[in-house]
Order: structure tokens, then C-alpha cells, then sequence
């Protein structure tokens, strides 16, 4: 019972050790837009998330974000009635599409009415065909992730979860918005290296 004692405060360090070490390694690339970022101080992992994407056919298309580790991630929240977002997911489109989705891959999830078809919808009438549909599998993902489902009426804008490539959050950000700028793709490489 001590030795599994010992080995499992050994591996919480290592996890909580290695989350402050890149905490600490983000700092140097918060200048220009990317200022806006809150890193993350405390470990947060995603990989146990479930994400539902466009049907199969008739069958819901469940799938984890624990699937998606080994690039980094950008998952954020969006509405119909969010007039912040549309702008705010073309830069993110923009990035996805400059640093390809062995780099980095958004996942942008729909957190109003209407499920999937409705995101689908969304996405084609704001001409984002280079987004893929998502929604939350679970709202416990929103608590999880601490998304403020009210966004829209607060004016806090989209709440965006920047992820290292092994699943562990690395910052968060209201305010962020040009995503393509060549200091946030300097910093996307870096993540997508371990560098960060």
C-alpha cells in the first residue's frame, strides 16, 4: 500500500510538475494579441471528453477528444445568436487552414438549439466550410472546461480552451480574436512541437 502510495504521488507530481513547466514556457510567447490569453496554472485534461460531429447515417457520431491527442486544439463555443462568433471562428478557420490539421485542429461546438443540424446550418451559412459541426456529447463538458453558457448576454465573447497536443489545457481566452496573426501562429507551431 505505501509503494502504491509513493508511485502515485510520484506521477501527480510529474503531471503537475510537467503542466507548471509549460505554464511557466507559455509566458514567453504572450506579447501582441496573445496578452489576452489566462494561462493555466492547474492541470485540466480533455482526452476523457466526448464531442458529438455530423451524423452517420442514422447513428450519432460520438467521438473523444483523447482520439484527437498528438495535435494541438482549439476548442471553442458558439450560437446563432452570438454575433461575436462569426467573426471570431473565420480567424479561427483561418489558422486551422494556414497550419493544416496535423498542426492544429479547431473544434467548434455549438452550445445553442437545434443540435447538430442546426450547427451544420450555422456553419454553411456563415461560409465556414473548413469547420468542422461539433456539440457537446455532455453539458458536463461546459462545467468542466468553466465555458459561461451566457456569454452572448454577458458580452464576454466566445470563450475559446487552447490544448496542448496531450490534452492538457494550456490557456483560455474571452477576448482573443485574431487568431491569424503571426505571433499566435508562432506560438501554435511551438505548442504543436511540445515546445509550450
Amino acid at each position: 500500500m505505501k509503494f502504491l502510495k509513493t508511485v502515485l504521488i510520484g506521477a501527480f507530481a510529474l503531471v503537475f510538475g510537467a503542466a507548471s513547466g509549460k505554464a511557466e514556457g507559455i509566458k514567453d510567447y504572450l506579447v501582441g494579441d496573445l496578452e489576452a490569453l489566462t494561462v493555466k496554472s492547474e492541470p485540466v485534461r480533455v482526452t476523457a471528453m466526448e464531442i458529438e460531429g455530423s451524423y452517420k447515417g442514422t447513428e450519432k457520431n460520438i467521438q473523444s477528444l483523447g482520439a484527437k491527442e498528438g495535435r494541438a486544439l482549439v476548442i471553442t463555443f458558439y450560437s446563432r445568436g452570438c454575433t461575436a462568433c462569426r467573426a471570431h471562428l473565420r480567424s479561427l478557420e483561418a489558422l486551422q487552414r494556414n497550419l493544416g490539421t496535423d498542426v492544429v485542429e479547431v473544434i467548434a461546438l455549438h452550445v445553442g438549439a437545434g443540435g447538430i443540424h442546426e450547427a451544420e446550418r450555422i456553419l454553411a451559412r456563415w461560409g465556414l466550410e473548413g469547420l468542422a459541426a461539433y456539440e457537446p456529447h455532455h453539458q458536463s463538458i461546459l462545467r468542466d472546461l468553466g465555458m459561461d453558457p451566457d456569454f452572448q448576454r454577458t458580452g464576454t465573447g466566445p470563450m475559446t480552451v487552447i490544448v496542448g497536443p496531450d490534452g492538457v489545457v494550456r490557456a483560455t481566452s474571452y477576448r482573443l480574436r485574431e487568431w491569424e496573426a503571426p505571433e499566435t501562429v508562432t506560438f501554435f507551431k511551438a505548442l504543436a512541437r511540445g515546445e509550450v
